[in-house]
């Protein structure tokens, strides 16, 4: 007798044969959650925001309370790293140059968020301070040769790197140094430096220090100094030395363009790229970025990602990891994987790994090794055909990797869930384009631009989508006759269609009223509608060697059985 029982299900393996699945595979897998075993309904998605228009791409929630949006694609966004920071600092790449936020800047008036942002990095003074020297100088006195340089300071005390240094002049501790410092020497552009100050430095020749050290602060409107601090009591060692911003618009130095890609990578550092370029911040310190916590690498980067161990940098070639305990020494190795990025929108972290698109599947990097995770049940073709890698944008949600395309106007979408316990690949149903999203980390909740939208995904409260699947191809020894199907869910309606060697012959939809099941018939016309003490139903009589069976509905489906008869299908 034959006899067909699932149970336990996953996803879908197109790359393989319908006829050489494993039994818990399906060849349509739509709206489903695989993480129990069983075919779980999606969620629908919930309304949680409404936009300043429908061009944005970009989101974040700051605050728990405000959402900052923008039109450019793929901003990143990171919170500062800086502990009791008043300022709730935010820095992010990819609109424009790399810019910083305060919560005054950002989120003053009512709405349209972030107002006002600033450029990241503090430039160097364009020019050096002039010195002149007044008093006099006994005959026993030895004088001292000096230099001086001075930073300039944002209101967030964010100091810059240093001005050339001054002409050297020679100075006893009965003279005073008048130190010059023109405003045309002040950083022009979008900084914030409504407040800021000057620091003043010279160099000293009679301590242990070959540096400069450490004489005053000042207004940034102060012109002039007059020091005549003694060298025993000058404060700390200039600190800014290699402090430079990070790659910015300025063309004729970064060529590749501003930073992108912003993380954060642990110890208050934080990482981005540019071109071939992969640059490191001093620890809690974002707006400097030292040219020898910089590595080059040998194809341009697409986008990086954080995981525990280390950063990923995803190319135009071959995945890198990068790791070290200095930033200054950084070890790029490389990913013994030979699959490019295909799309920066398609990288997600997923905590100790990263996932993303390549030219032959889905990719998982992990440290030094990665794989292709779709391999073995996607092939290239169906891939590049049906899943869209260079279009996708990607996120994480509950643990799963969700992605989502718009292919000249057909719009879809696509599910790798790794906790199923085979990994999993199924699909969506989409109504509507999804422009961006932001996971929000405090929750885990994802959010997705839709229209002029923000929609909370998969809502909790919200209704059920309805799900699909189709089993695969069981085949029987010989020709049979199946003669019944049954279908167990948590609830009903529940849509069953049953075929034989690829023709529909039976098409049900099974109601529950009370504790009577209810057989309403499609197909076939000689069966009539019947009423059932057990979710059971009767099937035509009809010979075949491949058989499958569909379900649809809006409901937990937990089990599928096709049988010769009653008793097989009861158990008995």
């Amino acid at each position: 007798m034959a006899y067909f029982k699932l149970d336990r299900f996953s996803g879908i393996a197109p790359g393989v044969s319908p006829r050489l699945l494993a039994d818990q595979f399906g060849q349509v897998s739509e709206n489903i959650d695989f993480e129990s075993g069983r075919l779980v309904p999606t969620k629908a998605n919930a309304d949680a925001y409404t936009l300043q228009n429908s061009a944005r791409r970009s989101i974040y929630y700051y605050r728990d309370t405000n959402w900052l949006e923008w039109s450019e694609d793929g901003v990143d966004v990171v919170p500062g790293p800086i502990a009791n920071d008043t300022n709730e600092r935010l820095y992010f790449t990819g609109d424009d140059y790399p810019r910083v936020g305060t919560v005054s800047s950002m989120i003053s008036g009512s709405s349209g968020y972030p107002v006002n942002t600033y450029r990241l990095g503090v430039p160097a003074p364009s020019a050096a301070p002039g010195v002149s020297k007044s008093g006099s100088a006994t005959a026993t006195e030895t004088p001292e040769t000096r230099s001086y340089v001075f930073t300039i300071v944002t209101d967030l005390g964010e100091e810059g790197p240093p001005s050339a240094a001054s002409a050297t002049i020679d100075v006893t501790s009965s003279e005073t140094v008048a130190v010059s410092m023109p405003t045309n020497s002040n950083p022009s552009g979008n900084y914030l430096l409504s407040s800021a100050k000057k620091r003043i430095y010279r160099s000293n020749t009679g301590s242990n220090f070959t540096d400069f050290q450490f004489v005053a602060e000042v207004n940034l409107a102060t012109t002039s100094y007059s020091d005549s601090i003694a060298s025993s009591a000058l404060g700390e060692v200039l600190p800014s030395g290699t402090w430079i911003g990070p790659p910015d618009d300025d063309s004729s130095t970064y060529p590749d363009g501003p930073m992108l890609g912003l993380t954060a990578v642990g110890n208050g550092v934080m990482a981005g790229f540019s071109g071939k370029r992969f640059c490191l911040s001093e620890p809690y310190l974002p707006h400097a970025w030292p040219i020898n916590y910089r590595l080059t690498l040998e194809e341009d980067i697409v986008d990086i990602a954080s995981t525990g161990n280390g950063v990923v940098a995803l190319t135009n070639g071959t995945p890198y990891f990068i790791t070290g305990t200095d930033p200054a020494a950084l070890t790029p190795i490389r990913v013994d994987l030979a699959q490019a990025c295909v799309n920066k929108n398609s990288v997600v972290d997923m905590g100790e790994y990263v996932l993303y698109a390549a030219p032959d599947g889905l990719v998982s990097v992990s440290g030094p090794s990665g794989e292709v995770v779709s391999r073995g049940l996607i092939s290239v073709e169906q891939w590049s055909s049906s899943f869209h890698p260079t279009l996708i944008r990607a996120f994480r949600h509950e643990g799963t990797y969700v992605a989502f395309y718009n292919n000249s106007g057909t719009l879809g979408g696509w599910v790798y869930d790794p906790r199923a316990s085979e990994s999993a690949f199924s699909t969506l149903t989409v109504a509507a384009e999804v422009r961006g999203g932001y996971e929000d980390p405090k929750n885990g909740q994802l959010y997705v631009i839709i229209g002029n939208k923000i929609q909370t995904y998969r809502a909790t409260a919200g209704a059920n989508s309805t799900l699909r699947f189709k089993t695969k191809k069981f085949v029987t020894a010989k020709p049979t006759s199946m003669a019944w199907v049954s279908v167990h869910a948590d609830a009903y309606p529940v849509v069953v269609k049953v075929y034989a060697d690829g023709t529909l012959i039976a098409h049900y939809t099974l109601s529950l009223s009370g504790s009577t099941y209810t057989q309403v018939t499609s197909t076939p016309s000689s069966i009539s509608n019947a009423t059932l003490q057990e979710p059971i139903m009767r099937l035509p009589a009809t010979v075949g060697q491949e058989w499958e069976v569909e379900v649809s509905g809006a409901t937990v489906i937990n089990e599928i059985c096709l049988a010769q008869s009653m008793d097989e299908i009861r158990g008995q």
